[in-house]
């Protein structure tokens, strides 16, 4: 038997040079780690911020204290807002990049698989007739 070659791995070595070819930074590196686990550490926080203040609302009635908690409790809400945005963007950018990649690599293939060297051709067509005019159409 004859050894089959293995497009698989040409493939994947012609997808690895591409990528490296278009410059897209990979996604392990520790500046979007950081903000990641950045993101994810003040979403915490504010949640904590947020259940930790609401019992010293209703523990007290004195209205100064109470204000004091709900202005922590509401910083905590941004926090977690702020924090959950962070995450989600860091958390996505790798996935969606190297999704584009791919998406341009398979163009990019699908490009050569379909290129056509003789140059552009005439589709033949058939002439009918419509309401006195004739109109092309195109052979199936």
């Amino acid at each position: 038997m004859t050894a089959q070659p293995d497009h698989t791995t040409d493939r994947a070595d012609r997808f690895a040079r591409d990528l490296a070819a278009l410059k897209i930074p990979d996604p392990a590196t520790a500046r979007n780690g950081l903000w990641l686990r950045a993101g994810g550490a003040l979403l915490l926080v504010g949640l904590v911020l947020g259940v930790l203040t609401f019992p010293l609302t209703h523990a007290t009635e004195d209205p100064l204290a109470q204000r004091d908690a709900l202005a922590i409790g509401l910083t905590g809400v941004v926090c977690a807002v702020v924090g959950g945005a962070v995450y989600l963007r860091y958390s996505l950018t790798g996935f969606l990049r190297f999704w584009l990649a791919r998406q341009s690599f398979d163009l990019s293939t699908l490009g050569e698989r379909t290129a056509v060297d003789d140059g552009p051709r005439e589709v033949e067509m058939d002439r009918v007739a419509v309401d006195g005019t004739e109109v092309g159409a195109p052979r199936s």
